[in-house]
């Protein structure tokens, strides 16, 4: 016997690794462009990080520490939002998580429950989706407009704005299209919700991970409406193994302080984030290396090497992305007739060319027909890939 929320949870960006993994025992090569991890390519963790992380252990900092977080790394926290942000928080405002994912979790645990809804965009990271309804509640999805470089349709989300909705999920740069939105609808959808009286979550990952467009934190277009924030250290600072995030309530009128206060407890029955990684977080923060600066321009050659390639295929329409490291294209299967769905294309392109994508639909009804695919490998490999592509259609 297995419960229902286990039973009907998937997350396709995983999912198709499971596959990609039966096929590479075969003795296949498989070029891994599912997931969006920086450090499997040539974005190695700064050298200075991860002494920090030794230094610490050999330093006995190997104990349990304060569940909402080690204080000196709550203070850093809140010194660089206020420096690159110009946010005003004080570390009893964050919780250091481990990753974002758990701070996902903690949020739609505390949210959600009796059917009650998130407005989240779509197409949208699937953990939303996925924990929504692990938490009895429902995930709906307010659409990004493909024929506007999938930005948010904002008559979409106000309609779907109702008596259960508990907050609005800002994803932006948004995985997994890459839109960075502009920011008169971020300012929109945040006088929005100060309409209803709904607070926002937003998830800046990537908010370091911007080529053209400027970042714009959601924070500083809101007089008074309460947003949380989500935010970590896998991309920028190349440390996606170690599983460190934080999350941050921008609460003037203290509107959310009940729902921080079940978080918290949360957070002490799962003990703590680790230890070791947060004293090394600390001087990440300390000391910014380049290493930032330079990921992200590498990551523009290889972002306009794949969309130049792929614009160029028949029966593929796509946008460019403006931060992350995806692009997100759209399949005209009118075109491609023997297969029936993205997922079925999908699984088709890693076994016969073991290219591992993701197929479009794992993120939500508006990613039917598209999929996902990372730049992060190096121009030689997406060569590689590219032609592998070209000739698997042909």
């Amino acid at each position: 016997m297995v419960s229902k929320r286990i039973h009907e949870l998937e997350y396709a960006i995983r999912d198709i690794a499971v596959v990609a993994n039966e096929i590479q025992q075969k003795g296949k090569k498989i070029y891994h462009l599912n997931i969006g991890d920086p450090v499997i390519f040539d974005f190695k963790t700064p050298e200075y990080i991860s002494k920090a992380l030794s230094d610490a252990t050999f330093a006995g900092q190997n104990y349990y520490v304060d569940s909402l977080g080690v204080p000196e790394l709550r203070k850093e926290i809140c010194s660089y939002e206020k420096s690159k942000n110009d946010i005003d928080i004080n570390p009893r405002d964050i919780m250091i998580t481990s990753g974002v994912t758990e701070g996902i979790f903690f949020l739609l645990a505390g949210l959600l429950e009796n059917n009650n809804e998130i407005l989240v965009p779509g197409p949208t990271y699937p953990l939303y989706i996925n924990y929504s309804r692990f938490f009895d509640g429902n995930p709906i999805e307010y659409r990004l407009d493909e024929t506007n470089n999938w930005e948010p349709d904002l008559e979409d989300l106000r309609n779907k704005i109702t008596d259960k909705t508990t907050a609005i999920l800002i994803s932006s740069p948004n995985n997994p299209t890459g839109v960075l939105y502009d920011t008169k609808y971020v300012k929109e959808i945040i006088d929005l919700a100060g309409e209803y009286n709904i607070p926002i979550i937003s998830d800046e990952i990537y908010d370091q991970i911007v080529f053209e467009k400027e970042y714009v934190c959601p924070v500083t277009l809101s007089e008074d409406v309460p947003i949380i924030g989500l935010n970590g250290f896998s991309k920028a600072h190349l440390a996606t193994g170690w599983r460190l995030g934080y999350m941050y309530f921008y609460d003037p009128h203290d509107n959310l302080l009940e729902l921080k206060n079940g978080i918290e407890k949360m957070a002490r029955a799962r003990l703590c984030a680790n230890s070791i990684a947060q004293f090394a977080a600390i001087e990440a923060f300390r000391n910014p290396g380049p290493h930032t600066v330079d990921m992200v321009r590498k990551l523009k050659e290889r972002r306009d090497y794949s969309f130049q390639r792929l614009k160029q295929i028949e029966g593929i329409s796509i946008i460019n992305a403006d931060g992350a490291f995806y692009l997100f294209p759209k399949l005209n299967l009118e075109e491609f007739p023997k297969w029936n769905s993205d997922r079925e294309f999908v699984v088709e392109l890693l076994r016969e060319t073991g290219i591992c994508t993701v197929y479009g639909s794992g993120f939500g009804d508006f990613g039917e027909d598209h999929m996902r695919i990372t730049f992060l490998p190096d121009i030689e490999i997406l060569r590689e890939v590219y032609d592998l592509f070209e000739d698997f259609l042909k």
